[in-house]
């Protein structure tokens, strides 16, 4: 290779290293330019002087259970009862997991104002349901960092047999799949920063109880076996989603009360919903 060549191919490497550059900038200054957050290195940076984080429960109608027949008689309570039990336990618990890291905002409160916000965010979200990843033990869960877009309510699609136009139709592929929350109006989160200052949203989607998936038939023939308690989650920052995904636990069947079952089992879906949540550093907190 000659001498022109040579300068000819530093010239190229150096454009592509001062092109590579500028775009790293303008990637960095778009972001601040949010004024709310960026999501940078798994982490949320802010200018708030105390960002928030905001807990949304699961909507009623999205609780599913194959064991309340037996949980209503031992505790005597009804459906309703049952349902507002354990979405009020599970909210206590991330509350009391999440408080010490967080200045938390609660929308499951006795608050007239705050349920009608709390309702608007159930009708501007959609559900969508996904394939569960197999992520490998104690390995970091990998965020998504999913650009926001307006989008259209989505159906609740089933993944089972149903019949539709008059013929049966399967579309069970044998896949676990999880609900993950989408926003449908993108100016919900200008709305919650404006009144709340939140910044970090965690989404309870989902709540399901019931027989450990897979088990033998046999399993049912004695009187103990194992229960799983699966709860479907989203994280989101101003305008992204950070991460979707479930956090279970397993617990006998022997045991139905619900107050041991919300004080030896919800600590720990609390915990593993705890760990996508992101670090969220002011930029007060960082002068």
């Amino acid at each position: 290779m000659n001498v022109f060549n040579i300068l000819k191919v530093r010239l190229l490497v150096v454009s592509l290293l001062i092109s590579a550059l500028g775009f790293s900038q303008s990637e960095t200054m778009g972001a601040f330019q949010n004024k709310v957050a960026m999501f940078k290195n798994d982490t949320v940076w802010t200018p708030g002087d105390q960002p928030t984080l905001m807990l949304v429960p699961f909507e009623p109608m999205m609780y599913k259970s194959s064991i309340d027949r037996s949980i209503g008689q031992t505790d005597g309570t009804t459906y309703k009862q049952i349902v507002g039990n354990f979405r009020t336990g599970l909210d206590n618990l991330l509350f009391i997991e999440t408080d010490a890291n967080y200045q938390v905002v609660r929308m499951m409160v006795d608050d007239e104002d705050r349920r009608k916000d709390l309702y608007a965010i159930y009708g501007k979200s959609g559900k969508d349901y996904r394939v569960l990843p197999q992520e490998n033990e104690g390995a970091p869960k990998k965020v998504k960092r999913l650009k926001l877009k307006n989008q259209k309510p989505q159906e609740i699609q089933s993944h089972g047999t149903r019949m539709q136009n008059g013929q049966i139709v399967s579309e069970n592929d044998g896949q676990e799949r999880f609900m993950a929350r989408t926003i449908t109006d993108s100016s919900l989160f200008n709305y919650l920063h404006g009144k709340y200052g939140s910044v970090l949203y965690v989404f309870i989607n989902q709540f399901d109880v019931g027989p450990m998936a897979g088990l033998d038939y046999r399993a049912f023939e004695g009187d103990e076996y194992q229960r799983e308690i699966k709860v479907h989650y989203s994280v989101y920052t101003h305008g992204y989603e950070i991460y979707s995904g479930v956090a279970k636990t397993y617990f006998s069947s022997m045991v139905n009360s619900q107050k041991e079952i919300i004080i030896e089992n919800m600590p720990e879906l609390a915990s593993q919903i705890a760990t996508s949540i992101p670090v969220m550093i002011s930029r007060a907190a960082k002068k």
